[in-house]
């Protein structure tokens, strides 16, 4: 008797065990998504990177690509096709993609300033966009060229007064001469160009700033059907992203070090990476507002100046262009304890 109740009795037990394995509810798969740079793997991005290395995109179910980009590379154009779900860009050259009539959106906007600008040799005599008059200016086509197109209208300047040269990755067009004006970043190129050889007082730098035209700089895009249909994966990547950047900017050196794990080609020097991680660091912190955080009047300002000298052809709603909804889902992330 006794042996046939123990019989039961495990039998009892090992139903129950079986009914609560089988309850046991089972994580649900993380969704493949890909965040296509407008450029290669640099410390520009390295908010991105430490979140993917963190596994910070995973804890949000997120199972993350991020898929370098390049001067023939435009991330507008990857989201708005659906060949990924989300890119990096500038503010204006979304408003001028918007405007042409893409279905993107910004959820983050992580530079408060932008570093874009143009230089020339002290010994070409260009200090002014109005010698740029029979001048060979290189100009990245894409994703950067609002902001160009903005200036060359402000100054009076025609397409027929200059030529502009596609610009590629590197500055030796313009070390070689090849380019007497060349688009760069205060935080890359022009620092590439200063490694290189030459002194800043030999390099005369025309700031788009000094012409009224210092615009929010990299923002976080997505297409507006992922929004309405999966707005917790798009807060989920804004979340994730958010403390991406926020440990990126508190721990720089551990960033970098980060950002060339993932820099499969071998290009990137690590003090290189360190001089642009803190230039970066600036352009996020520039203005009033924290990280991912869209200003409303700021992007309205961007727009009326574009349209002003008509980089665009009619002017667009701000609403239309930007979303802070999850910005204040995930703003715990950037703000301070």
């Amino acid at each position: 008797m006794k042996t046939a109740l123990s019989v039961a009795l495990l039998a009892v037990l090992l139903a129950a065990c079986a009914t609560g394995a089988a309850s046991t509810p089972t994580p649900p798969a993380a969704i493949p998504a890909t965040l296509q740079l407008q450029w290669i793997t640099q410390a520009q991005f390295a908010g991105y990177y430490v979140a993917l290395d963190k596994g910070w995109y995973a804890e949000e179910g997120i199972d993350l690509t991020i898929r370098p980009g390049g001067p023939d590379i435009t991330p507008a154009d990857e989201v708005a096709s659906g060949r990924a779900e989300f890119g990096t860009g500038l503010l204006a050259d979304l408003i001028a993609q918007i405007q042409q009539g893409k279905p993107l959106i910004s959820v983050a906007q992580i530079q408060q300033s932008n570093g874009l600008i143009l230089i020339a040799k002290a010994s070409s005599g260009i200090q002014t966009p109005q010698d740029f008059r029979g001048k060979r200016v290189g100009v990245w086509l894409g994703s950067w060229e609002a902001q160009f197109n903005a200036l060359a209208a402000k100054e009076g300047l025609s397409p027929d007064e200059f030529t502009l040269v596609p610009q590629g990755f590197s500055m030796d067009a313009f070390l070689n001469d090849d380019l007497d004006v060349a688009s760069a970043m205060i935080y890359n190129e022009y620092h590439t160009v200063l490694e290189s050889g030459y002194r800043p007082d030999e390099i005369n730098i025309i700031d788009y700033a000094d012409y009224g035209l210092n615009f929010p700089g990299d923002l976080l895009m997505t297409h507006t059907r992922l929004v309405e249909e999966n707005p917790r994966l798009v807060e989920g990547m804004v979340r994730a992203s958010l403390r991406g950047w926020k440990y990126a900017l508190e721990n720089p050196e551990e960033a970098v070090d980060i950002v060339l794990k993932y820099d499969t080609a071998g290009l990137l020097e690590r003090e290189h990476q360190l001089t642009m991680m803190d230039e970066i660091r600036r352009l996020v912190e520039s203005g009033l507002h924290p990280p991912g955080y869209t200003n409303r009047d700021e992007v309205r300002s961007v727009i009326n100046t574009l349209a002003s000298y008509e980089v665009i052809l009619t002017p667009v709603d701000p609403d239309a262009v930007f979303t802070n909804q999850f910005w204040e889902a995930a703003r715990s992330e950037v703000e301070a304890p």
